[in-house]
């Protein structure tokens, strides 16, 4: 019946004769010609020439005050200084002065895609578009006046922004003209747009890749492929977008490929182009889809990897099949310039580490949510005999810093088998989300270098009742805190976890070794009050970190009280929170004044 009623209404609509049906035609079926997207600058150039007249009415430094002050520092500290601000506190840097700036902006347009809101994205594009050489404009309205649209020519960008651009992702870049395309056609019916947006994009993307600039900290230098509709080739560009352009690839250090499966024939072929395109990858994350089981997509991998000079970070995810060749060759041809590796949702099986303690300078180690794992697949003490038949590490070789185990409780073996290999010898940080009995027992025996544990979205189990309970839970605790040298601790739990409000550490469970506690997770006012100022508690923290979507003045009374009572407290960062009342800001206030507790808050 809907299905009658819509082609009746097509039908109407196409043999009306009335003085509206040019304007009825025009909204439903968006068939006018020549229209021009991204075209309200005009909008808002008295807004952007204002602004072009108070940046230069800035005196060089601003005023002499300040120009005295920041005299004294160096320009590559107040540059620092900025990379450490942030993001929002940036927009109040800009319009202080001319110097300030011309620092802020670069920084700024770094990185525009992150955390950009929906709605602003037409406004990024708008932006970009004005940036396209004359002779680019041209060319890309040559080609969307076939489909009956075309991008203005005005140019009145107040600094040259794409240079400043150093991580692209083409999913995202597509997402964000798609998103303006159809913000200036709210009334798009009937006609996909896919083919306007892939147009605009490849040459967004080709202005980014052709940025040819000789100060090499403006050089692009990360490059990610995301999921998304990349599967269709009218939306991945042909692969002369990226080898016949200059710098195009060859200057990125970042390298991040997620794909569906089956792969595109443009993308495939970028794969089979990108050794010759790029070889000073200093990071390559690859994520395969769950059933990808292409042999020909694991070599051309392989070629990547082995076409780089010099990996310092790895990661691969989602290995059902070809981990057993990949690893082998990302450990030969890059012992000695890997410093972290990780591996998660990878099929072990079949895979020898041993060449992993080739790996010199190796410090950081994920093995996250692998199967297939067994002893035979890792290092062993017996593989690192000395000439007397004595145990030690190859001190020679890898010294790992840090080491994150997670796993499925039906997995429980898996962390136990790398704990109890010469992996964790020199290892001074452990992350863990599954806690047994067993685990515990490997970690106080192997682990006596550790100084920093991180539980996450962990799960206490015991092997006898194989459920968790808050004595059980609270008495593994203690063992595990007070097995080690514990100085740092640190919970997160994910807001999306059933868990996220259950904290169960309890103060007799803090170590007096423990001058370090970061709680990213839930708990109550009593919780805290317990856990902080109870008679049990004598570790002396010194800093302390409360990242909780419900933090309440409560909490903040409880660590006002605890700085009182203990006087240990020197630093308290507090992250989940934006806006604080005045009765709040008088608690932190006071935490300032009167106890000397240096407060700070977490850039969300």
């Amino acid at each position: 019946m809907g299905k009658c009623f819509l082609i009746r209404r097509i039908y109407d609509l196409l043999n009306y004769k009335s003085t509206t049906t040019t304007e009825l035609h025009k909204q439903f079926f968006e068939v006018e010609c020549d229209q021009v997207l991204f075209n309200d600058l005009g909008i808002h150039g008295n807004d952007i020439n204002e602004e072009k007249s108070i940046l230069r009415g800035f005196p060089l430094g601003g005023s002499l005050e300040l120009t005295t002050k920041l005299s004294s520092l160096p320009t590559e500290c107040l540059t620092l200084i900025f990379q450490n601000v942030g993001f929002s506190g940036l927009f109040s840097c800009l319009l202080v002065c001319r110097a300030w700036c011309r620092k802020v902006v670069p920084i700024l347009w770094s990185k525009p895609f992150d955390k950009l809101p929906k709605d602003n994205r037409y406004k990024l594009i708008r932006t970009y578009i004005t940036s396209l050489s004359t002779e680019e404009k041209s060319f890309l309205n040559l080609q969307l006046k076939k489909h009956g649209f075309s991008i203005p020519n005005t140019t009145i960008s107040l600094f040259n922004y794409p240079i400043y651009l150093k991580e692209l992702s083409y999913v995202e870049l597509y997402q964000a003209v798609d998103s303006g395309i159809k913000y200036y056609r709210k009334s798009f019916i009937g006609r996909n747009t896919y083919k306007l947006t892939f147009l605009i994009t490849k040459s967004l993307c080709k202005m980014f890749l052709t940025k040819n600039i000789n100060d090499s900290s403006y050089h692009l230098q990360s490059f990610k492929i995301d999921k998304y509709f990349i599967q269709i080739n009218d939306i991945f560009p042909e692969i002369d977008l990226f080898s016949k352009v200059y710098p195009g690839l060859s200057q990125i250090t970042k390298f991040s490929l997620n794909y569906y499966n089956p792969i595109s024939d443009n993308l495939f072929k970028l794969l089979q182009y990108f050794p010759s395109l790029c070889k000073g990858l200093c990071y390559l994350d690859i994520t395969l889809p769950y059933f990808e089981n292409n042999t020909i997509i694991i070599d051309l991998l392989i070629s990547i990897i082995k076409a780089q000079r010099s990996l310092q970070e790895f990661n691969l995810s989602g290995a059902r099949i070809g981990a057993n060749f990949i690893i082998p060759n990302l450990f030969s041809f890059h012992c000695n310039s890997l410093v972290s590796v990780k591996f998660k949702n990878v099929n072990f099986h079949k895979v020898n580490l041993h060449l992993i303690t080739s790996c010199k300078r190796l410090e950081n180690l994920t093995i996250y949510h692998c199967t297939g794992l067994t002893r035979s697949s890792l290092p062993s003490a017996n593989n690192l005999l000395n000439d007397n038949s004595t145990y030690f590490f190859d001190y020679n070789g890898m010294r790992l810093k840090s080491l994150n185990i997670g796993c499925s409780p039906k997995c429980s073996q898996i962390p136990k088998i790398i704990l109890e290999s010469p992996l964790t010898e020199t290892c001074q940080e452990l992350c863990l989300d599954l806690i047994t009995p067993e685990i515990i027992n490997a970690t106080r025996r192997n682990c006596q270098n550790v100084t920093t544990l991180k539980l996450r979205d962990y799960f206490i189990i015991n092997d006898v009742i194989k459920e968790s309970s808050s004595k059980i839970s609270s008495s593994l605790l203690f063992n595990l805190f007070h097995g080690l040298l514990l100085e740092k601790l640190i919970i997160s739990i994910s807001p999306k976890n059933s868990d996220y409000d259950e904290l169960n550490v309890r103060a007799i469970d803090l170590p007096p070794s423990c001058w370090y506690l970061e709680l990213r997770c839930g708990f109550s006012e009593r919780q805290l009050y317990e856990l902080l100022l109870s008679k049990d508690c004598v570790a002396p923290i010194s800093l302390l970190i409360l990242d909780y979507l419900k933090l309440n003045i409560f909490h903040l009374m409880t660590v006002r009280d605890f700085a009182m009572v203990k006087g240990t407290l020197k630093y308290f960062e507090i992250g989940g929170r934006k806006d604080f009342d005045k009765s709040e800001l008088k608690v932190i206030k006071d935490l300032q004044n009167e106890y000397n507790v240096t407060v700070i808050f977490q850039e969300n």
